[in-house]
């Protein structure tokens, strides 16, 4: 009897001593900052490239296959990027938050939602190939974000319900799978 109280009290103390140590070990919002402003960038290029293109009629399959080989490279780079960073704490309170973050990768799909959205076959007759080729790239790296911060996705959802259509129309189902639709 006195051995299995003592047995209890050791076990009890060195579980008090020892906390338990989380999954996530800590915020990594900065690193993942860091690559999605990178990101953020590219497509801040890349876009309005490709809309000048568009109204200045020079839009083919040399000049918009350009651009999208780029969108394909920096997505592919940023989920490679993304993908090597620890999974984050996270945070709703320092910055970045994780609002921060999933407020700027939204604004990067919409920009590349609305951007490729005036692109059709007649114009450019190898955009379903192209598109193709883009799709698994953002849809990885929609996914690696929402793995290193978990949930992050959830508010990228919400702000792309109406921006959906275009990526739908587009023909990137990966993508649309990827963040929630």
């Amino acid at each position: 009897m006195l051995f299995a109280s003592l047995l209890t009290l050791v076990v009890a103390s060195t579980a008090l001593a020892s906390p338990l140590q989380g999954r996530q070990a800590s915020n990594t919002n900065v690193a993942i900052n860091q690559v999605v402003d990178a990101l953020d960038e590219s497509i801040h290029i890349n876009v309005p490239n490709i809309l000048t293109l568009q109204a200045s009629h020079q839009a083919n399959d040399n000049t918009i296959g350009e651009q999208i080989n780029d969108l394909t490279t920096v997505f592919k780079v940023a989920a490679q990027d993304i993908s090597n960073i620890s999974v984050s704490l996270g945070s709703t309170t320092v910055v970045p938050t994780n609002d921060d973050i999933s407020i700027t990768f939204a604004t990067v799909l919409s920009l590349v939602a609305s951007g490729l959205s005036g692109l059709t076959a007649e114009i450019v007759p190898s955009m379903v190939s192209m598109v193709q080729t883009l799709d698994p790239q953002v849809a990885a790296a929609s996914l690696a974000l929402n793995t290193t911060l978990p949930g992050s996705l959830k508010l990228v959802h919400i702000m792309m319900l109406d921006a959906r259509q275009f990526l739908i129309a587009e023909g990137m189902t990966q993508t649309v799978a990827a963040i929630g639709f």
